[in-house]
């Protein structure tokens, strides 16, 4: 859906490259996260994408032909964005903020009405709730799923998401994530994420490329390719010494062949829905050496053993 072909941006007066011949490609449907320090181009790079940055060389393809057969107005307005600090329109009201880009674009108001309201029920506000609010009524985190639904509203194939769950706080910012993730399973957009966090990064991505200054392009990889083997001493730096543990928040114990649980009582129960790396804090929290997990009306344990056995298996499947 997405290629960048030897995409380098040069600043006028900049000494170095803010990014360097960029290739790589993102399927359709993908979540492809874009991560790396302070300064290394991700933004730069996804704004590349629709055009409100150009890139001094190269080439970006969009479904097999360059962003630049249209106008920069007409793809952006192709384009769903989503932005960390939101941008809600404050004398608007919700309604009239997700209708921002399909007015644009000449629907009808019958169909507006509709599409704000499948998108705020999608993103878990009931629309006779909110679609007559302001920005300043709703608390932060409801502003973040406004802005995300925004960025849908045209029901785009490509949306870019600039950090967008960055300014709220560490649960909402989960909560978010996990929404989002749910959403992206009905919807199948082709998404470019940007974020400065790795562990974001592992868990949103189904691709993930890592930037290094001068906007170098480290590797380029799945979630687990890039934990298991990481190509650099950067790459394995910047992912962290705990990449072990990284690697069981790819895998739900959902996912796990389990045995059953005989005679374990003492043992604390396990939600099924966790990923493995809580289920194992949850375990390690309380002293114990297992869990039980309750599914499809059977008691199944899932020991300390077990998850260590994951983790001698480099092909572990992604939760």
């Amino acid at each position: 859906m997405i290629e960048f072909k030897e995409v380098s941006k040069i600043y006028p007066g900049a000494q170095t490259p803010a990014v360097k011949d960029l290739s790589f490609e993102i399927l359709e449907g993908e979540i492809c996260v874009l991560v790396g320090p302070s300064g290394c181009g991700k933004t730069t790079s996804m704004r590349m994408i629709n055009r409100l940055i150009e890139p001094s060389s190269g080439e970006i393809l969009i479904d097999g032909e360059p962003n630049t057969k249209m106008s920069g107005t007409a793809l952006r307005r192709k384009i769903g964005y989503a932005i960390q600090q939101i941008g809600l329109f404050p004398h608007r009201t919700i309604a009239r903020n997700i209708a921002t880009v399909p007015q644009l674009l000449g629907w009808d108001r019958e169909r507006i009405r509709r599409r704000v309201d499948e998108l705020l029920e999608l993103v878990g506000m009931n629309p006779a709730d909110f679609r007559d609010r302001y920005p300043s009524e709703l608390s932060g985190g409801q502003q973040q799923r406004v802005g995300v639904a925004r960025a849908m509203a045209a029901d785009p194939p490509i949306m870019l998401m600039d950090e967008p769950f960055g300014a709220v706080d560490p649960i909402t910012r989960e909560r978010l994530q996990d929404e989002f993730l749910r959403i992206q399973e009905n919807i199948k957009k082709t998404i470019v994420f940007v974020t400065h966090d790795i562990d974001e990064a592992v868990k949103m991505g189904d691709k993930i490329a890592i930037l290094e200054q001068g906007g170098i392009l480290a590797q380029f990889d799945s979630p687990e390719n890039i934990l298991t083997h990481p190509n650099s001493e950067f790459v394995a730096s910047f992912v962290g010494a705990d990449r072990v543990l990284k690697r069981l928040s790819l895998l739900r114990v959902a996912d796990m062949r389990l045995d059953p649980a005989d005679g374990a009582d003492d043992l604390p129960t396990i939600d099924e829905r966790l990923t493995v790396r809580d289920a194992l804090s949850q375990i390690v929290g309380v002293g114990a050496t297992g869990g039980i997990v309750e599914r499809d009306g059977e008691r199944q344990l899932l020991t300390i053993k077990a998850i260590e056995g994951l983790l001698k298996d480099s092909g572990s499947a992604r939760g």
